[in-house]
């Protein structure tokens, strides 16, 4: 049986950014033959963990690949041989039907000019997908896809050792990173967290005295510190839908895809999947699994432990995978997750930004779930029972507007869709304890696993508001700081890893200080920028305890004992910015009117963002260094620091790529098998 698909020439290079790699475009990524295999070359295994095989075999129609051979070579074969050993059919070695013959279509542009010009490539494909097969048995592989009379594409395949002994029954991962969904210039985010980031959210919440802290941040203090790489498979610069999947399954993927490689064909549901820890988790433990975002629950990062497509803007498909798992092909028999804990209701209420137009509260209550939608009923709840908490439309609001400038909060955004003002919303403090109470109470026997992410820090720090990024980033150390605690109140200190760290980062720094006050003074941009010190003049921290002899009521403050500062309005504050960013203006002062937005668009036919002439009016204007279609900042090249602490926190120093986190993860919990 052959299956066809078509993919229109409509698909232009934006919904092809996923594509994008060291040259702008390519033709599909990880395949620079006409052969292609996923997973490709250089692709690293869990012992027992399921995965999907594609096979493509393309011939172009035009452009500069085109061979006069318009029909792809349907008759091609697939072989798999471990090292010294005779290939073999992947049918025989894994025992399975070969599958069907499918054929499709898809257009490219294979650089700007040709996309200007709007003359696409056009390439017809053949192809053939192995679901759910499984590499036992540690060591190299050699997957062979034969094809136009003798040419060949070869992708060596590795099975990392076995890890028999568990070293942990727990793990808690801190994930301080949400972003921007490639190509939508919007205000979808993930989390980031540098070493810069780190360094100026101690500087605002920690008082020094001549030059010496007095009090250090709670990451500070854990005894091992590693780096994570965090290019995409195809891409040195990456969006947290690939970068999750890679920290969640061990393998790299491409901008936007989450679990999935992502092949041509047009169906975002059908690319190659390969599992994630949390199923690999439930289905061999039957542990507890728990998802914690500030963010939409749909976003990337807590999407990618069940969500298998290659476009992560399916977010009611998303949802449906948390209470589901994987239903359009055989998979792991997910069971839901214990407790699942953000923002996101317009993806819960029936309508049409549900997945199918269902009731989301309902199904999950159906499935023995208590479901809650304010910090009250979520302190109350029972700890035996699972819990489904969504407390706001979109993303939860961020500390700042919580706790300072709550004025903020009257959104129109309650849980229930009657567009109401959420104002009685958990933190991620009160949403990271409360999963550990129940995660402790249903698996204490089994163990569990939990991801915590603090996700505005990166959507703050896409639109330029780095005030809210840093006091998310402090709610950040303030919740690991406050879980350790719960650890060692529940007694199980001992037996949880916990790992703090983020899936990308910004260009983000810190150069000096700004005279605020002198700033405003001044007429004309440049004698603004005089306002700036730097070096010498950036001068001493002005972080001060409120009443204490240093307190000249000119600086940011803190509070005793607190992690955030009492004055988030001081006359000096930080002269900080990013590297790639829009044309703006920048006053340096905090935006008590909410999170920011610093460029506008000035045109209904195309993007075309200009200084947001309500933003910062007292500010200069600051040029951008992106194209004129991104409304915000970018992600950056930056490795991103990992701290650890508990059993196996040994293996978490020095330098690595991101998918060895997930090995490092399942070696602590023996997830591998030989069988």
């Amino acid at each position: 049986m052959v299956l066809f698909k078509s993919l229109s020439i409509a698909a232009t290079a934006l919904s092809w950014a996923s594509t994008v790699g060291a040259q702008t475009f390519q033709r599909l990524g990880t395949c620079p033959t006409l052969g292609c295999v996923f997973p490709p070359d250089q692709t690293d295994f869990l012992a027992g963990q399921y995965f999907d095989i594609r096979l493509e075999v393309h011939a172009p129609v035009n452009g500069s690949e085109a061979t006069g051979k318009t029909t792809p070579d349907t008759n091609f074969t697939f072989t798999i041989t471990k090292q010294g050993r005779r290939p073999q059919s992947a049918a025989t070695y894994f025992k399975v039907a070969e599958p069907a013959l499918e054929r499709w279509n898809f257009t490219w542009y294979e650089d700007l000019f040709a996309r200007d010009a709007k003359t696409p490539s056009l390439v017809n494909v053949a192809s053939k997908i192995y679901r759910r097969v499984a590499l036992y048995q540690p060591g190299e592989y050699t997957a062979t896809l034969s094809y136009n009379n003798g040419q060949k594409t070869t992708a060596s395949w590795v099975v990392r050792d076995l890890a028999t002994v568990r070293k942990t029954k727990n793990i808690v991962l801190f994930i301080g990173v949400s972003n921007l969904r490639p190509p939508c210039y919007c205000t979808t985010a993930d989390t980031i967290m540098t070493t810069n980031m780190i360094s100026a959210a101690r500087l605002i919440a920690h008082q020094t005295v001549n030059g010496r802290y007095q009090s250090r941040l709670q990451m500070d203090q854990f005894p091992v510190l590693g780096h994570q790489m965090t290019h995409s498979i195809d891409s040195f610069i990456t969006d947290s839908a690939n970068s999750a999947t890679a920290l969640y399954s061990g393998h790299k993927s491409t901008v936007n895809a989450l679990g999935v490689y992502r092949d041509s064909s047009p169906n975002p549901f059908d690319d190659p999947r390969f599992e994630s820890i949390a199923e690999i988790f439930q289905r061999l433990t039957k542990g507890g699994v728990g998802i914690v975002s500030t963010a939409f629950i749909a976003d990337a990062t807590p999407a990618a432990f069940t969500a298998h497509t290659a476009d992560r803007g399916q977010y009611g498909h998303v949802v449906d995978t948390f209470l589901n798992g994987a239903t359009n092909f055989t998979w792991s028999n997910w069971t839901g997750p214990d407790v699942l804990l953000g923002g996101g209701a317009e993806q819960f209420n029936p309508g049409k930004t549900s997945f199918r137009g269902q009731d989301y509260y309902k199904l999950f209550a159906s499935k023995g779930y208590n479901v809650v939608q304010n910090n009250t009923a979520l302190s109350s709840t029972p700890n035996n029972a699972k819990t489904l908490g969504i407390f706001t439309t979109s993303n939860l609001p961020v500390w700042l507007d919580r706790n300072v400038y709550k004025q903020n909060l009257l959104r129109g955004n309650s849980p229930d869709g009657k567009k109401g003002n959420a104002t009685d919303v958990p933190g991620l403090k009160e949403m990271t304890l409360k999963a550990i109470d129940i995660l402790n109470a249903r698996h204490r026997k089994e163990g569990w696993f939990l991801m915590s992410e603090a996700a505005s820090i990166d959507k703050q720090m896409h639109a330029l508001d780095y005030d809210r990024a840093l006091g998310d980033l402090l709610e950040l150390d303030d919740t690991v700081k406050n879980t350790l605690a719960k650890l060692k109140q529940l007694g199980c200190q001992r037996e949880t890893l916990v790992l703090v760290t983020a899936d990308h980062g910004h260009g983000f720094d810190v150069a000096g200080s700004v005279d605020t006050k002198y700033l405003n003074a001044q007429d004309g941009d440049r004698k603004k920028r005089g306002a700036i010190g730097t070096y010498r003049e950036s001068g001493l921290s002005q972080y001060v305890i409120p009443g204490s002899p240093q307190d000249t009521g000119s600086g940011l403050q803190f509070s005793e004992g607190a992690a955030f500062p009492a004055n988030w309005d001081p006359r000096y504050t930080l002269f900080s910015a990013v590297g790639a960013n829009p044309d703006h203006r920048e006053n340096y002062q905090v935006h008590k009117s909410g999170p920011r937005t610093p460029a506008v668009n000035t045109s209904a036919a195309e993007d075309n963002y200009i200084v947001n002439y309500k933003d910062a009016v007292t500010g200069f204007v600051v040029n951008g260094t992106l194209p004129v279609n991104n409304a915000q900042g970018v992600h950056s090249l930056t490795d991103v620091p990992i701290f650890a602490q508990g059993p196996c926190q040994e293996m978490f120093g020095g330098v690595f790529n991101n998918i060895d986190i997930f090995f490092k993860m399942a070696d602590c919990l023996a997830l591998g098998r030989s069988k």
